[in-house]
């Protein structure tokens, strides 16, 4: 788990210092923006289209503010990497949703949080609601996440703000620099 806290470290540095910049770095996003157009599709324009999609997989962004697909790993508390989803083996990525099971890892912070223990807990990742980055209209990220737990489940968690005891999931916006 130190390594989860030197990269938390990193990223919060890092994360102060790209705001500071006013851009943020995005890896493996690449495809060009396509215009909006009200005439029917032709043969041609599907093609097209779906060679661009095909070209922009949505991206998740870490805590470094950095595209990803398909990660093995994802830190969701930057500050304190007291919360990993870990173990990640992606079943579907998808314009629409991206999958995967694995185990969201949580520190009991007992005594503390330095010297907390971490409980995984199984669980079923799904990524969902693709939008364009702002400013890139080529470019989608992924801007939900919902953690369904199939095992044991943690004692209680906050899920956009409210305290939920023993949740069987939970649901939350992503942003541009991690969860």
């Amino acid at each position: 788990m130190k390594r989860y806290r030197l990269l938390a470290a990193a990223g919060t540095v890092l994360g102060l210092a790209v705001t500071a910049c006013g851009s943020i770095p995005q890896t493996g996003v690449s495809a060009p923006g396509t215009a909006a157009s009200s005439a029917p599709p032709s043969a041609s324009s599907v093609s097209a289209a779906s060679s661009a999609s095909a070209a922009a997989s949505p991206v998740w962004f870490n805590c470094l503010g950095r595209g990803q697909v398909k990660p093995a790993d994802y830190i969701l508390t930057c500050a304190d990497a007291g919360s990993v989803l870990d173990h990640l083996v992606w079943t579907r990525w998808t314009a629409q949703q991206a999958v995967a099971t694995g185990v969201h890892e949580l520190n009991n912070a007992i005594p503390n949080r330095a010297e907390g223990k971490f409980i995984d807990y199984p669980a079923v990742v799904t990524l969902w609601r693709s939008e364009p980055v702002p400013g890139h209209p080529g470019e989608p990220y992924f801007t939900r996440i919902t953690v369904r737990y199939t095992g044991p489940r943690p004692p209680a968690y906050t899920s956009n703000g409210q305290l939920v005891q023993h949740p069987a999931e939970w649901t939350q916006s992503l942003g541009l620099t991690g969860a």
